[in-house]
């Protein structure tokens, strides 16, 4: 399999092996999210249902069913919805150098070397990033001008306060 999308989704996997045991990885907040709500409704739904024994025994395990559902979800929906407000933050405060607009050689250098905010490039000298392997005097001026390209527009957002 050499189509990239198909090897992150099945992390290298073959195509017919199911993500079942995996249920939550993909977009854990959607299912997590539509799972309760289907169980709301499993609760919900024997209440139409005219009395009776049969209305007895769906209402059993329908609720059986959705109660045990929103028990095992709810975590989930919690600890995710808190990993994505995490992500939030940590991208609005610190900004990754994946929004500078640098080549891919200049951003898998600075990676290679451990440089994953702006703010840590910043903070280092010219003359310390040139004994970085494979860096010249142009990667540097690239950075810096990303660097002083993503201040600008930043500045610009802001109203130019």
């Amino acid at each position: 399999m050499k189509d990239r999308y198909a090897l992150a989704r099945y992390n290298g996997r073959a195509r017919g092996y199911s993500d079942f045991s995996q249920l939550f990885a993909i977009n854990p907040i959607r299912r997590a999210l539509i799972t309760i709500l289907v169980s709301l409704a499993l609760i919900a739904a024997p209440q139409v249902l005219p009395g009776g024994n049969l209305r007895t025994v769906l209402q059993l395990i329908t609720v059986w069913f959705g109660a045990t559902s929103i028990i095992m979800c709810t975590p989930i929906l919690i600890w995710c919805s808190m990993e994505e407000a995490w992500r939030w933050l940590q991208r609005r405060l610190w900004p990754t150098i994946d929004q500078l607009d640098l080549s891919p050689r200049t951003q898998n250098l600075l990676r290679r070397h451990g440089f994953i905010t702006i703010v840590s490039v910043e903070r280092v000298s010219d003359s310390t990033l040139l004994l970085l392997s494979n860096m010249d005097t142009r990667t540097v001026h690239e950075i810096r001008r990303g660097i002083n390209i993503w201040r600008y527009l930043r500045w610009q957002a802001n109203g130019f306060r």
